[in-house]
């Protein structure tokens, strides 16, 4: 059944006038006297009982009236629903992060991002980078905001979307947390908070050549696989701890945050989406990252 014969069914039943209705379709009549022909055929009954003075539906007609307007209807919003999913305003992404991204830049992006397309369902999940690259994969999540280092990044996009650089964690009673900085070559002797090796192993092994190029090994007392639990393990006194700028907005008591000077590795955070994917919500959501700049 044609959707443009049920539109000259349902405007000869509105009109009861073939005339009248031809003229409000900008048809002429035979033709539309014929298309109604094949839809009374198709459906192998009348649908109007046609006499020189009127029109009037059968109660087979009565009864298409019902069902034409909800068929025409429901076009209409599918095609609306579907031009809403194809200009990325409406569906899901399914998004990936790394910690320190919800510290820093990322809240305002999400937020940004909610009131610019708030017919999209947005799901977050805290994930490392090496789960992130998986789940994209394996099709758990549409899209990352990762660290890239040294990770295998084939069949992905990976952006650049925000470079931040590091400090260092201090507990506020240290004798160098009363300097405005402190190089990486003064951390010689201070006991270290950091995260195990295999939780990033590409960003592990630049940090620990720039260590041995400063001529020291680092004295790790304890491991952490977050910030947030490193920042925690500063205040506590445990130790120092290299983390973000970002992080420095937690403001923790009891611990200061120094600028660190002296090479280190790139801090760059990256969208990472498949090569291969439509998905027009993802390509929505890289598009602020420039404008909030």
């Amino acid at each position: 059944m044609e959707l443009r014969l049920l539109k000259y069914f349902l405007a000869v039943a509105e009109e009861l006038h073939f005339g009248r209705a031809a003229k409000r379709l900008c048809i002429s009549q035979p033709p539309l006297s014929q298309q109604i022909m094949k839809l009374e055929e198709e459906l192998g009954t009348k649908l109007f009982v046609r006499t020189k003075r009127n029109v009037q539906l059968t109660e087979s007609g009565n009864t298409l009236v019902h069902y034409a307007n909800k068929i025409l209807d429901l076009t209409e919003l599918a095609k609306a629903e579907v031009g809403e999913i194809a200009a990325g305003s409406k569906g899901l992404l399914s998004l990936g992060y790394v910690g320190p991204a919800m510290d820093g830049f990322l809240p305002k992006i999400i937020n940004a991002f909610k009131l610019r397309y708030p017919g999209v369902e947005l799901r977050l999940r805290q994930m490392t980078t090496s789960e992130q690259l998986s789940g994209i994969r394996e099709g758990m999540v549409h899209a990352g905001i990762v660290r890239i280092s040294g990770q295998d990044t084939k069949g992905l996009e990976a952006i650049p979307v925000h470079q931040e650089t590091y400090l260092l964690a201090i507990p506020s009673y240290y004798p160098l947390a009363h300097n405005r900085s402190v190089s990486i070559g003064e951390l010689a002797d201070q006991p270290m908070i950091f995260y195990p090796r295999n939780s990033q192993p590409g960003l592990f092994k630049q940090w620990h050549d720039i260590f041995i190029q400063e001529g020291f090994f680092p004295n790790i007392v304890q491991e952490s696989t977050s910030y947030h639990s490193s920042i925690a393990l500063v205040e506590s006194g445990l130790g120092v701890a290299i983390v973000p700028k970002s992080s420095a907005r937690m403001q923790k008591e009891g611990v200061a945050f120094l600028k660190l000077t002296g090479k280190k590795p790139k801090l760059v955070f990256h969208l990472c989406y498949l090569e291969s994917s439509v998905n027009p919500v993802i390509y929505n959501f890289g598009r602020l990252f420039g404008e909030q700049e």
